[in-house]
């Protein structure tokens, strides 16, 4: 699976890349985890490749490769948009509702991707914790199937990988994004069973490690 996640600096974004890695060698797949952005400006363009299960894979998810892009922050979320490939998914933060935009949805319904959209700073403000933002959208994204690893899995991920005084606050930002479809009322479009995983990604493989952060 090739995920690429863009934001900004102080979103969290290489913390969910780490968890999605570590989840990702749990399992004993190949993982190979790449930044493209650097994060030395609060308030920056960062951009994180992360390729599970494929022997021999290179750092970079190429443009029209990618088969889910999550946008913490929506405007580098649709700048990156080229990067799906045809029937992708996209999950972005809602912010001023960019994505149904006619141009947007155009390109969307032209290249088949299947996207949504979550307040995840509006929820995770809400809940007096807006560092949690990114695993709001993340939680979705688990909700919605589009994640190959269950939400049990990635709580366990959680656990290990969470400063003790975050811990909580994290395990309750990623359960908002949980629920935030059947809060909604909304159901997602042909998405598997709330919080269960996907098939594991292609390519299988035992290869050496790689460290996440």
């Amino acid at each position: 699976m090739n995920l690429l996640l863009a934001g900004v600096g102080g979103q969290g974004i290489l913390f969910v890349t780490g968890l999605l890695a570590h989840l990702g060698l749990e399992k004993g797949w190949p993982v190979c985890a790449c930044e493209t952005h650097g994060m030395a400006q609060r308030g920056g363009s960062v951009v994180s490749h992360l390729r599970l299960g494929r022997k021999e894979a290179g750092p970079l998810i190429r443009k029209g490769k990618a088969d889910l892009l999550l946008g913490l922050n929506e405007d580098e979320g649709l700048r990156h948009l080229a990067y799906l490939k045809k029937g992708g998914l996209l999950l972005l933060e809602k912010g001023k509702g960019k994505l149904w935009l006619p141009a947007v949805g155009g390109y969307l319904a032209a290249m088949g991707i299947k996207a949504e959209s979550v307040p995840a700073m509006c929820i995770a403000q809400q809940a007096g914790f807006p560092l949690g933002a990114n695993l709001v959208l993340l939680g979705a994204a688990c909700a919605l199937g589009w994640l190959p690893f269950s939400a049990p899995e990635i709580e366990k991920g959680l656990r290990a990988l969470s400063r003790s005084a975050l811990l909580e606050r994290n395990l309750e930002s990623l359960r908002m994004g949980l629920e935030f479809f059947s809060i909604r009322g909304a159901a997602p479009p042909k998405a598997t069973p709330r919080g269960r995983a996907l098939a594991a990604p292609r390519d299988m493989g035992q290869e050496e490690p790689v460290t996440s952060r």
